[in-house]
């Protein structure tokens, strides 16, 4: 093996909330949240071992590409992670680059993990999976990009490229989870700011897709006069 580091595609990948549903289940008793990481984490179990590598971390999970061309499939298992989150009923914040990386026993020296974590820490900042765009600008003009743009996989707003995780085959049950996550935390939120606005910018997300449904309304009142709401 060589000691050299090699350019991987790395994900940071963070579980929003995680304090509070811990200290639901020290309060209830209960191990609930445990139970919903590993069963949000099972996606992961049928992942190539020989081209991805990940590991999980309290509320932390790395995940690693050493294949430079399958960008779109590294970004079709973070989209089936994010859901089985979702579906788990919690929200995840991520950061996706390309950059250097050397893993062995026990020593992890990357560049790319640093720099993922910088995207997920101070960029994401909503539930959302950022993509570094110095990796899109990687692809631009390559025979790759069109696939890219075809996959329907990354979403931009404000100059962010980011993790589309919507279609029209799922976009019922990714609002049905979301609005049961804003439900859930709704008592909590009042005067909390910071945590609000993730559930306000995912509602935004899912009624600016294509694949809304029209019968759908909207969880999340609408600003109101005072005494008039």
């Amino acid at each position: 093996m060589s000691n050299d580091p090699t350019y991987v595609h790395a994900a940071v990948i963070d579980v929003l909330g995680y304090r509070q549903r811990l200290r639901e289940d020290r309060e209830s008793g209960t191990l609930t949240f445990k139970d919903e990481l590993q069963r949000a984490l099972q996606t992961l179990n049928n992942v190539n071992e020989a081209v991805y590598s990940y590991q999980a971390i309290s509320d932390t999970v790395i995940l690693t590409c050493s294949n430079r061309d399958e960008l779109v499939d590294f970004l079709q298992v973070l989209k089936e992670i994010e859901l089985a989150f979702l579906e788990e009923g919690l929200f995840i914040r991520g950061g996706v680059t390309y950059s250097q990386h050397f893993k062995s026993s026990n020593v992890t020296y990357s560049h790319a993990v640093a720099r993922a974590y910088e995207i997920e820490s101070k960029i994401a900042l909503y539930p959302r999976i950022v993509i570094d765009h110095n990796t899109i600008q990687m692809f631009e003009g390559s025979e790759e990009f069109s696939g890219l743009v075809e996959s329907e996989l990354i979403c931009v707003l404000n100059g962010v490229y980011f993790l589309n995780v919507l279609d029209k085959n799922n976009w019922n049950d990714v609002y049905r989870w979301a609005r049961g996550l804003y439900e859930h935390d709704k008592d909590s939120l009042q005067r909390n700011e910071i945590e609000f606005l993730k559930h306000s910018w995912f509602e935004n997300y899912l009624f600016d897709s294509l694949y809304v449904v029209d019968n759908c309304q909207r969880y999340i009142a609408n600003i109101g006069l005072m005494g008039k709401i």
